[in-house]
């Protein structure tokens, strides 16, 4: 396990050396500031990783780029790639790598073979692979083949079998997936998409009291409400409103310890015209009404001002 320098970061990384050399990571950082990484890989190199939290920007020379998010699995083209990878600042990015030479991973094919996989992922057309390569989303099975490699609570002398056990289950659903009809694949978000969905989280905290829905929100930014749910829950995790809400309930949680502000004059100026829906979902999101949190917070010689 390494953790990430306190100047770097917070966060860890962990290491698993598997059969034959496969190498299973496991990632749970986040960066104080962007980090750019370029890579170079040759054809034998492979690669699964899959996003459980948080995102990060891909750029591939040849394939494009894309923004890859939680719950989207990427797997490796069979071909040397080039391009660059972005971590943004301050975003927690949880995920599972899974990396070899390509002849290694046979051993996790059993009975079955590597061929399966050459004759399931390997054929698929170059649109549907170059999409596979930008990252599609997992099904529910298989998120949770990858969750469980997060949350082995077994002595370490079994836990290699046991994630041993997991790449094998990984692997088996993926080439079972392969199989399955598919609909058309995702476009990769262009650039002007990213900047555009960027600005929502702002517009909506500059107008908190107007009554946004995503149809209008999509009129305003020039892109359809369909690729600006998609584009927004890759960049943020999260859909538009449940994202503003968080946000709305932050700023709350900080107006309530760094002012002397009335609990309804914080809930208005957080988004909420009735101070009791306010300190439900204050309640709801934070386990303690509004009070609660502010007197926890609070040194005892101020709290008389918070009346």
């Amino acid at each position: 396990m390494y953790d990430l320098h306190a100047g770097t970061g917070s966060g860890s990384i962990t290491v698993h050396e598997l059969l034959h050399g496969v190498t299973l990571t496991l990632y749970d950082l986040t960066f104080h500031d962007e980090l750019v990484l370029d890579f170079d890989l040759t054809s034998d190199y492979f690669e699964l990783e899959y996003c459980l939290d948080g995102l990060m920007r891909l750029e591939e020379r040849t394939t494009g780029a894309t923004v890859f998010g939680a719950n989207e699995l990427s797997i490796s083209h069979s071909r040397a790639s080039a391009g660059r990878l972005v971590r943004p600042a301050g975003q927690r990015y949880r995920g599972v790598s899974i990396a070899a030479r390509r002849e290694a991973t046979t051993v996790f094919f059993g009975s079955l073979g590597a061929a399966a996989w050459e004759e399931s992922v390997e054929e698929m057309s170059a649109e549907l692979r170059d999409a596979h390569y930008l990252g599609r989303q997992a099904p529910p099975e298989l998120a949770a083949a990858f969750a469980d490699l997060f949350t082995c609570a077994l002595p370490a002398r079994f836990r290699v079998l046991y994630l041993e056990s997991k790449v094998m289950e990984i692997l088996a659903r993926i080439v079972a997936g392969a199989d399955s009809p598919r609909g058309p694949a995702q476009p990769p978000m262009a650039e002007y998409e990213i900047e555009r969905i960027r600005r929502v989280p702002q517009m909506l905290m500059e107008n908190l009291h107007e009554q946004h829905t995503g149809e209008s929100l999509a009129r305003a930014l020039g892109l359809s409400p369909k690729r600006l749910n998609h584009g927004f829950k890759q960049l943020y995790g999260d859909t538009v409103f449940s994202h503003h809400r968080n946000e709305c309930l932050r700023r709350a949680s900080m107006l309530l310890v760094e002012t002397d502000l009335s609990v309804a004059a914080v809930a208005l100026r957080s988004g909420y015209s009735s101070p009791s829906n306010f300190c439900y979902a204050f309640k709801k999101r934070y386990g303690q009404t509004p009070r609660q949190y502010r007197a926890a917070r609070t040194p005892a010689g101020v709290r008389g001002a918070h009346s």
